[in-house]
């Protein structure tokens, strides 16, 4: 039987032999490429493109390696900012000594207190305001003296809603009565 196949596969003419051995080879072809190539041919453009993440990522790695000195500079910079910017803004244990710091350069200056009546606490996201109520009497001069030193304090301190009357005394001399607002502040943020 195998014989009979052979002399019949011999009798059909070479070039339909070559026509049917094309198409068999360009299965073969085709279904390699489907079954083979095609998903494979998806995997490396899929990791080509994560290869191009890679790179991106280390370029942007390596920049920040490369300028670590800067980073590690500007860091130390930020933390002087914020060692600073905490003098100007007390915690909550610094307020009673800002408050007496305040008196005393007001006394220090030659005013005289009539109210010093702190007020309520008005809290806000990352500070709380703390109002004190001053009533000064003293000649121009002082109360200028007082303002100004109340301004060279190293904390934040507000003056405002200034309402300013004179009298003349019995010696002549003109005297200032101040009424106004002393705000300073105090941070409530997180601790460094």
């Amino acid at each position: 039987m195998a014989i009979n196949v052979l002399d019949k596969l011999n009798k059909i003419p070479f070039w339909q032999k070559m026509v049917v051995l094309l198409v068999l080879v360009a299965a073969v072809v085709a279904t390699s490429l489907f079954m083979y190539w095609k998903p494979l041919d998806q995997k490396i453009t899929a990791l080509q493109g994560e290869l191009q993440q890679l790179e991106r990522t280390y370029k942007e790695q390596k920049a920040v390696a490369d300028d670590l000195a800067t980073f590690q500079a500007n860091t130390k910079k930020l933390e002087e900012d914020l060692r600073i910017a905490l003098t100007q803004l007390p915690r909550e244990k610094e307020i009673p000594t800002l408050l007496r710091d305040i008196y005393t350069l007001g006394r220090k200056s030659g005013v005289e207190f009539k109210t010093f009546q702190p007020q309520g606490e008005i809290n806000r996201k990352l500070y709380a305001e703390i109002p004190v109520k001053l009533q000064i009497v003293g000649a121009y001069h002082e109360i200028a003296v007082f303002f100004d030193r109340i301004g060279k304090l190293s904390r934040i301190v507000n003056v405002s809603d200034l309402d300013i009357s004179s009298q003349v005394s019995k010696d002549k001399e003109t005297m200032l009565t101040v009424n106004c607002n002393v705000t300073t502040f105090m941070f409530l943020g997180s601790g460094t």
